[in-house]
């Protein structure tokens, strides 16, 4: 059996990415980020430990992490 988690994300950051993939194959917010992580571990030209660090400071200040 698997275990499961939950990640918040604010609501307005839901609303976004609702109508962003209003039009797209997905049938939820969950599985388009589930997709969007999996395809990003799968890649190769991955980021730097730094860039993860600014990416993730500007997506505080952006209200999207805490």
């Amino acid at each position: 059996m698997s275990e499961y988690t939950t990640i918040s994300l604010r609501k307005e950051f839901v609303a976004d990415v609702e109508a962003y993939i209003e039009d797209e194959p997905f049938g939820s917010v969950k599985e388009f980020v589930k997709h969007v992580v999996v395809q990003e571990m799968e890649a190769d030209d991955g980021i730097s430990e730094t860039e993860a660090k600014q990416i993730a400071r500007k997506l505080r200040d952006l209200g999207y992490m805490e």
